[in-house]
């Protein structure tokens, strides 16, 4: 009870500071040097908005902390219904990266960013079954669970885990982008590295400096280390944030390539082009220079 009081507390002064304080424009580094000369150029740069010293404040709390934010739900995905998720399982396979923007969490709005959240896609059991993994080792203890319908893979407040199409895409909007590899023998490889992982604990701190704990971004990186995961300074840390990954791929400066984005709104949902993805983006960053005060970038 005095935990939860005192974390109910230190989430108010969180809020406060949001709201008091500007937020903190990284310096250009390389994931901003991908965008020059696109039209995403100066995007997610406000990635600071809560003041350090609260920052500091919460570091000794963040698991319990990050487990009151990721239990509170604010209402459901705009793309909860079965129709929008069906359209999204059409087009995704094996290993395609998911990037889920859901403001309708509590976590969704505390990551920077129009996405907050990465999935990966492992495959059903035909689909493992035609990449020859079914029964592999490092799958098979985890045949029941595919069966079951848990055929993505995630790393959150649970840990790294298999999830259902139903929970990952319960979201507003799902962005499938598509990893350039070579050939089956390293899409094998890359199975067996998230299979192997399945069970790590959650890392809070965001950290990718700390490859026992994984969160979801990092989770990918480690796997698939020839996407070139853009990094950042955040906090004094080098982590990954989602609309990085989302503007190299929408700007074509990524390893991952575009292959669908789903876009939900109260008043129902529609498959968007790559330059709704641009423009999307794009709006998302300028309204946060606008609420900060930062100047605008060239493309933002």
């Amino acid at each position: 009870m005095l935990l939860e009081k005192l974390l109910r507390r230190i989430g108010a002064l969180l809020a406060i500071g949001a709201v008091a304080a500007c937020a903190s424009t990284q310096p250009i580094g390389p994931a901003d040097q991908a965008l020059v000369g696109t039209p995403l150029e100066g995007c997610c740069r406000e990635t600071e908005p809560y003041p350090p010293v609260l920052v500091a404040l919460i570091e000794p709390f963040a698991p319990a902390f990050g487990n009151l934010v990721g239990g509170s739900i604010l209402r459901p995905g705009h793309l909860a219904d079965p129709a929008p998720q069906a359209a999204a399982l059409k087009v995704i396979k094996p290993l395609d990266v998911v990037v889920l923007s859901s403001k309708g969490r509590a976590s969704g709005n505390t990551i920077p960013g129009l996405f907050g959240h990465l999935a990966m896609y492992l495959g059903s059991e035909a689909e493992l079954r035609a990449l020859g993994m079914w029964n592999h080792p490092s799958v098979a203890p985890h045949q029941a669970e595919i069966r079951a319908g848990a055929t993505f893979i995630e790393a959150d407040r649970y840990g790294v885990h298999l999830s259902t199409p139903e929970i990952v895409l319960d979201t507003d909007k799902i962005l499938l982008l598509r990893p350039q590899l070579a050939g089956n023998a390293r899409r094998r490889e890359i199975v067996v590295g998230l299979a192997s992982r399945l069970g790590m604990e959650f890392d809070y701190h965001f950290d990718n400096a700390t490859p026992d704990v994984l969160y979801c971004a990092e989770l990918v990186s480690i796997v698939m280390p020839e996407l070139n995961m853009p990094t950042r300074t955040i906090y004094g840390r080098q982590s990954i944030l989602p609309d990085d990954v989302a503007a190299q791929a929408a700007v074509r400066r990524s390893n991952l390539t575009f292959a669908a984005y789903f876009r939900g709104e109260p008043e129902g949902w529609a498959p968007a082009d790559r330059g709704t993805l641009v423009s999307d983006l794009g709006e998302f960053w300028r309204r946060a220079k606008a609420r900060t005060g930062a100047s605008a970038g060239p493309g933002v």
